[in-house]
């Protein structure tokens, strides 16, 4: 995409997963080890349980931001249903399942190429940076110090502060209550088409779509990039 400097923002706003956050492969190690540990005899089947992983939690995470499922609700039983496709019932360990996939998952430092030069770069040129997450904050807070990302923010601004999920209009709101700036002077960076992008257009700020997998769609951010020092063609 074509890139202009016409414009100057103040303020940039990043979704942490997937845009930051190497979520597939933090995951997917985290995930491997534990079924190591709780199901060892399942390991040979261990792309067959990712695949639905996969699925599923995307789908529970979904009824989550609609308010249609609980945070504990959604923490054990995507791991449930997961082990259900493959036949097992996990009802006795999928609470010690959830438990050390949340405790662990976080301690993985993995990033997108690029993520800390990238920051250390808009940070270097006066941008006000802030991390903007539907994660859960006990588990978001873990990440960013561990991989080494919190030097580079002002805060971080989750869904559970604000009371609602991105896309809802109300956590931009409220994002842009707590860094006192102008919709003007904003722009969303993230890797969700709904969440980040549609969300953000909605409420009438700027957005970089971080399209890092090349996806085709039919939105329209305001800039879109497939690799994160890209942001320094135009920021």
């Amino acid at each position: 995409m074509l890139i202009s400097r016409e414009k100057k923002y103040k303020v940039l706003f990043f979704d942490l997963d997937r845009t930051l956050w190497d979520y597939r492969s933090n995951s997917e190690q985290t995930l491997y080890d534990l079924v190591k540990k709780h199901t060892p005899g399942l390991i040979e089947r261990f792309d067959e349980f990712l695949a639905a992983f996969y699925e599923i939690n995307e789908k529970l995470w979904l009824m989550y931001r609609d308010g249609k499922l609980s945070k504990k609700k959604l923490s054990t039983q995507r791991f449930i249903d997961s082990f259900k496709r493959l036949g097992i019932n996990a009802e006795s360990f999928a609470d010690k399942f959830s438990f050390d996939y949340i405790k662990e998952s976080p301690n993985k430092t993995k990033l997108f190429p690029k993520a800390i030069e990238t920051l250390k770069y808009l940070k270097n040129k006066g941008y006000k940076l802030y991390l903007l997450t539907n994660g859960f904050i006990e588990v978001q807070k873990v990440k960013i110090i561990d991989s080494k990302l919190e030097p580079y923010f002002e805060r971080m601004i989750t869904s559970e502060d604000a009371g609602y999920q991105k896309p809802h209009k109300k956590i931009f709101e409220f994002a842009l209550n707590i860094v006192k700036a102008k919709k003007s002077d904003c722009i969303m960076i993230g890797d969700d088409l709904e969440s980040d992008i549609e969300g953000a257009k909605n409420f009438g700020i700027d957005t970089v779509f971080f399209n890092q997998l090349g996806l085709k769609h039919d939105s329209a951010p305001t800039f879109e990039i497939k690799k994160l020092d890209e942001l320094m063609m135009f920021l």
